[in-house]
């Protein structure tokens, strides 16, 4: 075993979606940790998959702060009872864009809770928001006892602890020594509040896990012309956070901004009420096999400036589209921390600025660990992936390494590691390539189930593992998704859409395409290892070495 680097006991968890019941589990089965706390806001497991009739009453266009605070939860309305509300960005008609035999934790399948829960009932290859609303419900039965519901986490406060002090009182809060200050150790304390009866309280843990997602703060795009627009024309402007079903639509003139999962699917909504052609601005166009569905749209460029007078807006190739009634921004989100760092923080923060712009999160190693203060973790914080399988792996390493049974480098390597990786992956620091969820899943698999340190690491909860057909599946999702949506959204398996899966490839053509896939998947290998920035260190999920 490697020599201990921690001492930590009790672990807060913030957020019961997808990641932070992960999290529970994987923590709660490593039997290292005495005491565990999840946190949630909301009364419901789920995270955004807790679905909310009711959007946001707020709009905040143009929006580029990843400081700003975020909107007050939703009073039931009068004569109602229950819990304040913190609307997510689902709408009403959401199927998802993974196959539900990918897109479950390895550990329970999709299938299994909605045959139990609906005996009968077919379950579409890519399901309804609703059944994964549920199967996540079923997913937390294990862990339920440990979640604080209707619980907003106000605030995140490094201690820094004298070890003499912790070394003479047994049984206090132990984190772990940083290299450069041998003499103290970390500590956390979190003060939350009761959304249903305003009490406060305040806890000190050895660690701390965010997972609380990065869906809640919206990016709109400060476009010249955009505030006086927004004046003289209230309502025109939205951000997809409040789009809920395209009837407001029925008639209108609509752009839609953005190409994304979300900006393909409410445009293809959208388009069968609205007015014809539906606009859709984009920076890249829409690759072949999404744009399919979306006859009657009408793909222009970017907006470059907002025409009062016009109620329109000029594209940068200069065309002007005029007497527009709706604009929906389906440009994405912002990382924020409210509880961390509520403002921009000066130069002796501590934590060092986190969020900058809010495109990433910085001072990170792995993607998960915070460099100076490692007992602070985040999980799943990395984009274009399959998030729940992920944040499995991501789990498995945090029990694991906290518990000293898998090693963190020095300080000094995780520095260079994040140097090289701003060099390889730029301001889309968290946006993996095509294939680095199947690399970083089973390359953690290998780690923690063969690699060196096995021995010990096999004690606690298995990590997840793709096999070759998952590794296919992958490959396939997006295409399936344009084709399911084309034919009604009927379809039970990915067959049915065309997609065929063989072990041994025959033809020539599907050995290619076998080599293209294994090629990505090489790629991105490089990618998270940062092999490609001729970077000697290795990650802490080397996919070369196995360890």
């Amino acid at each position: 075993m490697t020599t201990p680097r921690f001492a930590v006991r009790s672990v807060a968890i913030i957020g019961a979606g997808s990641s932070g019941l992960t999290a529970a589990r994987y923590i709660k089965d490593q039997g290292a940790y005495d005491r565990i706390v999840v946190y949630e806001q909301r009364s419901q497991v789920g995270g955004i998959w807790h679905y909310s009739s009711r959007p946001t009453d707020k709009e905040h266009i143009p929006q580029e702060n990843p400081y700003l605070r975020p909107d007050a939860p939703l009073l039931p309305r009068k004569g109602e009872a229950g819990a304040p509300e913190f609307p997510t960005p689902l709408y009403d008609d959401l199927h998802v864009n993974i196959p539900h035999p990918l897109m479950g934790f390895t550990d329970l399948a999709i299938r299994d809770v909605h045959e139990a829960q609906h005996p009968g009932r077919p379950l579409p290859i890519y399901p309804h928001r609703q059944t994964i609303e549920e199967y996540l419900v079923a997913y937390s039965q294990e862990v339920r006892h440990l979640i604080r519901f209707n619980t907003v986490v106000d605030n995140v406060r490094l201690l820094r602890l004298p070890r003499a002090q912790i070394d003479k009182n047994e049984g206090a809060a132990n984190g772990t020594a940083t290299e450069n200050n041998k003499d103290y150790v970390d500590s956390w304390e979190i003060r939350s509040q009761s959304t249903l009866d305003g009490s406060c309280s305040t806890e000190t843990f050895d660690a701390v896990i965010v997972a609380q997602g990065h869906y809640n703060i919206t990016f709109v795009p400060k476009i010249a012309g955009i505030e006086a627009f927004k004046s003289a024309y209230p309502g025109v402007l939205t951000h997809s956070k409040r789009y809920r079903n395209p009837e407001p639509f029925r008639g209108k003139r609509v752009v839609v901004v953005g190409n994304s999962a979300s900006g393909l699917d409410i445009a293809a909504q959208i388009h069968a009420v609205a007015e014809a052609p539906v606009y859709m601005s984009v920076h890249t166009p829409t690759v072949l096999e999404s744009y399919k569905r979306l006859a009657g749209a009408e793909e222009v460029p970017e907006i470059q400036e907002f025409l009062v007078e016009e109620r329109g807006v000029r594209l940068v190739d200069g065309r002007v589209l005029r007497n527009v009634d709706a604009v929906i921004f389906c440009t994405g989100y912002l990382f924020s921390l409210p509880f961390l760092q509520k403002e921009k923080p000066n130069l002796g923060d501590p934590l060092g600025d986190l969020l900058s712009d809010g495109r990433r999160i910085h001072r990170l190693y792995d993607d998960m660990f915070h460099i100076d203060h490692p007992t602070l973790a985040f999980l799943c914080l990395p984009m274009k992936v399959v998030p729940f399988p992920l944040a499995q792996a991501q789990a498995a390493l945090v029990a694991r390494i906290w518990a000293n049974v898998l090693r963190l480098p020095s300080t000094a390597e995780m520095d260079a590691w994040e140097r090289a990786a701003e060099e390889v992956r730029g301001p889309t620091f968290h946006v993996w390539p095509r294939g680095g969820d199947s690399a970083y899943i089973n390359a953690t698999y290998q780690r923690i189930t063969n690699g060196p340190e096995s021995p010990e690491s096999r004690a606690g909860k298995e990590p997840p593992r793709w096999s070759d057909q998952l590794v296919w599946m992958r490959e396939v999702l997006l295409p399936g998704k344009a084709i399911f949506e084309e034919q009604g959204r009927k379809a039970t398996t990915l067959e049915e859409l065309g997609f065929v899966y063989e072990e041994t490839l025959k033809k020539g053509e599907d050995a290619t395409k076998s080599k293209e896939s294994t090629d990505d998947i090489g790629r991105a290998s490089e990618f998270i290892s940062h092999k490609a920035s001729k970077m000697e260190l290795q990650s802490a999920v080397s996919v070369n070495s196995g360890a």
